[in-house]
């Protein structure tokens, strides 16, 4: 039959009681296995949290370096995650109710413990911390909430005010005007209105494909054959055609660098969640790099998996905050006066997570960043 082994982490100076607990731990059902480290000071305990793979701790809360809930305090403060059952003296029960209100997940009286009560006591406490675990999470969960619904008010409060406005005057001097002004001038404004209409349509987009991302349904993706560095040509051709169209006749239009180590590679992708990652992608790295410095869009596709490096020039990114770089409606702090939704890069992690694949960020202030999207080939339909 096989075992559950569950390592347990005995901090007791009492060796007569460590031994006994040991013995009767020996007597436990076929069905678990322990194993037992003991230490007998509490400054060796907490050398023991780190290195080994602890996952219930049995506590004597009077130990020669360490007395009372002091014990349980310093502990718990270094091992925030691990259950801890603390044991008493018979005239200390007090002692153990006082030690779960702050924080044990449970507590057994010496000399009047069995087998099976230790086994019930520390199997609890597993399953206890495991519960308090989510509980903890659910509830930070539920107060980010308030924040995220008014960055989210914010976002669109600003990111589409500003176009629409654009708009609407536009649209106003067009039907007023019409008569007066020359051809040039007619296709000139119609350029500026599809201009202000396109940043947001592509926010809709966005919030389209973030709500299917977060929907109950799973996930699918739909693999399908193309060749890779064809896909790529037409990508930075189509996005070099819009930086053409956009910039400014007296500033010097963003360089896409198009690096490919094949000129013909058949892959097995989701052509829509792969146009996901690469549009958003270069999307940002366009955004945040100044005019003139190029954007690398690079294709490494000698080897499964296929990489897909993005590089810029732009502000960077703050090492403090590249971990929450994926969450929704989050942004970097150093981003001020460049209007952005906050949902760009969860969309991209979200594509890639869905085919197996992995995301790596390098980023340095005022220096770039280059993100290294790596996904296997012949992904199987769902």
């Amino acid at each position: 039959m096989n075992q559950e082994v569950i390592n347990i982490l005995l901090v007791e100076d009492n060796f007569g009681d460590a031994e006994l607990f040991q013995d009767i731990l020996e007597m436990s059902p076929e069905s678990l296995a322990w194993n037992v480290t003991h230490v007998s000071r509490l400054a060796e305990a907490l050398a023991q949290v780190d290195p080994d793979p602890v996952q219930v701790i049995l506590l004597d809360l009077s130990l020669s370096d360490s007395q009372g809930l002091q014990t349980l305090m310093t502990l718990r403060e270094k091992a925030p995650t691990l259950p801890i059952v603390v044991l008493t003296g018979l005239n200390d029960e007090q002692l153990g109710i006082t030690a779960v209100r702050e924080g044990a997940q449970n507590y057994l009286v010496k000399g009047l413990v069995s087998g099976g009560m230790i086994t019930c006591a520390m199997l609890y406490a597993i399953e206890r911390q495991k519960i308090e675990m989510v509980l903890h999470y659910c509830l930070k969960q539920e107060q980010e909430l308030p924040k995220i619904k008014s960055r989210f008010s914010s976002m669109l409060s600003h990111e589409l005010h500003n176009p629409l406005t654009t708009i609407l005057a536009l649209a106003d001097l067009v039907e007023k005007l019409t008569e007066e002004f020359s051809e040039q001038k007619k296709r000139e404004m119609n350029r500026k209105i599809k201009e202000s209409a396109g940043p947001m349509n592509k926010i809709l987009d966005d919030l389209r494909v973030l709500w299917h991302q977060e929907s109950p349904e799973p996930a699918l993706f739909n693999p399908s054959w193309f060749d890779l560095p064809e896909f790529y040509q037409k990508l930075g051709a189509g996005f070099q055609i819009q930086l053409d169209n956009h910039c400014s006749p007296k500033t010097n239009s963003l360089e896409l660098i198009f690096v490919s180590q094949v000129k013909s590679y058949p892959v097995s992708l989701d052509l829509n969640l792969l146009e996901q990652i690469l549009t958003n992608r270069l999307s940002k790295a366009i955004k945040y790099s100044p005019n003139g410095c190029p954007v690398q869009l690079e294709l490494m596709a000698d080897s499964n998996p296929v990489i897909f490096p993005i590089q810029d020039s732009g502000i960077g990114i703050p090492p403090s905050q590249q971990e929450r770089l994926f969450t929704s409606f989050y942004g970097a702090t150093n981003t001020q006066g460049i209007s952005g939704t906050g949902l760009g890069l969860s969309i991209v992690k979200n594509a890639v997570d869905v085919q197996g694949g992995t995301i790596q960020v390098n980023s340095e202030l005022a220096r770039g960043s280059t993100f290294m999207e790596t996904l296997p080939l012949m992904v199987s339909p769902v």
